[in-house]
C-alpha cells in the first residue's frame, strides 16, 4: 500500500509540474523525465545533477589507481529500483537479505569493462575519474540506461534523434540506483591476472592437496614461470609411476578438484570434497572420470560421451603421466573466459585444478 501511495504521490506531482509547464515538449522521452524529476523532488529535493546526469547520494573518495576508459574496473555493487528492489549483487548479505544465499555461489567484485559503450551511458559518467577505494551511491535516470553513445550532453539522450537521427523510449530502461566500491582497475586484464596468481603463489590460506599453496609453489614466478602458453602454470605434486608419454588411444582415469584462487571449490568428482565444500548432490555418480587422450592437448576429452574441456585443464593432464598427481594454474583466457561459468566462477577468474590419476573403478 505504501508504494502504491508514492506511486501516486509521483505522478500526481509530475502531472503538476507538466500544467506548470509554458510550453509543450515534443522530445520521446519528456514524460520519463518528467516522472523521475518528480520522484527526485519528493526524495532528494536539494541533489544536482552531475556529469552526463547522474546524482551522487553518497560518496566516500579513493586514492588508489584511476579509473579510465578502455580497461577494466573491479567493482563491488548492489543495483536496486527506486523503490530499493534488489536486481543485482556481489555481497553475500545481499543474499542473505533475499533468501537466495548459496555457499558454494562467489560472492566478491567482479570486473566490468569501462569502454563507453559497456557500461551504461550514466553509470560511465559516474564511473570515470573515480579512483580505486571509492564508494558511490548513485541515481542513473531511465534515459541515460542506455549502451549507446549519444554525445556528452544529457539532452542527446533525452532526444537522440536530433544528432544521431535515432529515438528510443526509456521506459524500455529503468531508473537505477547503484552502490559500488571500486576495488582496483587494470588496462590489461590478463596481466592482472597473471599478477593475481604470483600473490597466490604466495598464499598460505588456500590449500592444495591439503598444503598451503606459498608451501606447493615455494620459488614460483609468475612472470617467469609459464609452462607451453603464457599464463599457464603446472607443478608436480607426486611423481609418476612411468614417464612415458601416453598413447593417443589411451583412456585414463582422475580424481579431480576445480577451485578459485581465493579457495573456492565449484567442481569436484571426489565426494568427500564434494561434502565438505558443499557441493554434494545424491544424484550425481563419485568415481574417478574418464579421460581419453588425444594426438594434441586439445584433443584430450572427458567421460564416454568424450565431452570437451577447457584449455587449462586439458593441458594440466597434457603435463602429466602416469599415476602422477599435480596442480595447474591458469589464467581466464585457457578457463571460461569474460563470462565465467554459473554463480560460481565469475568473469576473468583464474582458475585451479588439482588432478590425480587413479585406477580404473571397479
Amino acid at each position: 500500500m505504501k508504494k502504491i501511495f508514492s506511486s501516486i504521490l509521483y505522478i500526481a506531482a509530475a502531472l503538476l509540474m507538466a500544467g506548470c509547464a509554458k510550453t509543450a515538449t515534443v522530445g520521446p522521452n519528456d514524460a520519463n523525465k518528467r516522472y523521475f524529476e518528480a520522484w527526485m523532488q519528493l526524495n532528494y529535493p536539494n541533489l544536482t545533477a552531475q556529469g552526463l546526469g547522474f546524482y551522487v547520494v553518497e560518496e566516500t573518495a579513493g586514492n588508489g589507481v584511476e579509473v579510465e576508459e578502455d580497461g577494466y574496473v573491479l567493482v563491488d555493487y548492489r543495483i536496486t529500483d527506486l523503490e530499493g528492489n534488489i536486481s543485482s549483487y556481489t555481497d553475500p548479505d545481499a543474499a542473505r537479505q533475499l533468501g537466495s544465499y548459496d555457499a558454494t555461489a562467489y560472492y566478491g567484485p567482479k570486473f566490468w569493462a569501462t569502454a563507453k559503450t559497456a557500461l551504461p551511458a550514466g553509470l560511465h559518467s559516474a564511473m570515470i575519474g573515480q579512483k580505486a577505494g571509492v564508494s558511490r551511491k548513485v541515481i542513473i535516470p531511465s534515459w541515460l540506461m542506455t549502451y549507446k553513445d549519444y554525445g556528452t550532453e544529457e539532452e542527446d539522450y533525452l532526444d537522440p534523434k536530433l544528432k544521431k537521427d535515432e529515438t528510443y523510449d526509456a521506459t524500455s530502461f529503468s531508473n537505477t540506483i547503484y552502490e559500488f566500491r571500486v576495488a582496483d582497475f587494470t588496462e590489461d586484464i590478463n596481466e592482472w591476472q597473471i599478477d593475481s596468481i604470483g600473490r597466490f603463489f604466495k598464499n598460505n590460506e588456500v590449500k592444495i592437496f591439503g598444503k598451503p599453496a606459498s608451501e606447493v609453489f615455494a620459488g614460483m614466478d609468475a612472470k617467469k614461470d609459464t609452462v607451453t602458453v603464457n599464463g599457464f602454470y603446472y607443478k608436480q605434486v607426486s611423481q609418476p609411476a612411468d614417464t612415458a608419454s601416453f598413447k593417443s588411444d589411451t583412456t585414463l582415469y582422475i580424481n579431480y578438484t576445480g577451485k578459485l584462487i581465493n579457495g573456492l571449490v565449484f567442481d569436484t568428482n571426489v565426494e568427500r570434497i564434494a561434502k565438505d565444500n558443499g557441493l554434494y548432490s545424491a544424484t550425481r555418480t563419485y568415481e574417478p572420470m574418464q579421460i581419453n587422450w588425444g594426438e594434441e592437448y586439445a584433443d584430450i576429452t572427458m567421460g564416454s560421451d568424450k565431452s570437451t574441456i577447457i584449455s587449462g585443464f586439458a593441458l594440466t593432464l597434457w603435463q602429466m603421466r602416469s599415476m602422477e598427481k599435480g596442480v595447474g594454474v591458469f589464467y581466464s583466457p585457457l578457463g571460461y573466459g569474460a563470462n565465467g561459468s554459473g554463480s560460481s566462477i565469475p568473469g576473468y577468474a583464474p582458475l585451479i585444478f588439482e588432478i590425480e590419476f587413479v585406477e580404473k573403478p571397479e
